[in-house]
């Protein structure tokens, strides 16, 4: 009787530490991470204390689309942005993200008399970002834009 117990125990004990070690990420995780992902990479005031929550200010910099981009064609505004997991992983306490980003931007520059438009368009871009949990909050440690979709396949399995 003792053994059955015994094994019943190693048994739930195994079953624990199995699932509790899971790399499976629920639905409902994947949904938050996704929305802390798309508010940093398309957010539109700055780095102010709603994004110290998600992001250190020199990775803002680097991946909110909208300070990236008006470095090259001035103010814009984010028109279009649209985003959709590929693959999500657990490794260590820490996610990571593969997505896919279609966007637009449009920025209305003014010379004079002489009004023009530059714009900013990206089409299935691929990026992976590496986002842990901090303070009950999704932050986002990590960033990566692949030059294209079949390049990213290449280097990167989390892709296919």
């Amino acid at each position: 009787m003792k053994k059955i117990i015994l094994a019943v125990l190693i048994l739930v004990f195994a079953q624990i530490f199995m699932i509790g070690c899971s790399k499976e990420v629920s639905k409902e995780s994947e949904k938050e991470i996704k929305e802390t992902i798309d508010l940093v990479l398309s957010y539109k005031n700055g780095y102010d204390d709603n994004m110290k929550k998600h992001i250190s200010e020199d990775n803002f910099y680097i991946c909110n689309y909208v300070e990236f981009y008006s470095l090259y064609i001035g103010e814009l505004n984010l028109e279009k942005y649209e985003s959709s997991i590929k693959n999500i992983n657990k490794e260590n306490e820490k996610y990571k993200v593969y997505m896919v980003l279609n966007m637009e931007a449009k920025a209305l520059e003014t010379h004079g008399d002489e009004e023009s438009s530059d714009e900013a368009i990206g089409e299935d871009v691929p990026v992976e970002v590496v986002v842990k949990e901090k303070n009950g909050e999704y932050y986002i440690e990590g960033f990566t834009e692949y030059e294209n979709l079949e390049k990213a396949k290449e280097l990167n399995s989390g892709f296919n």
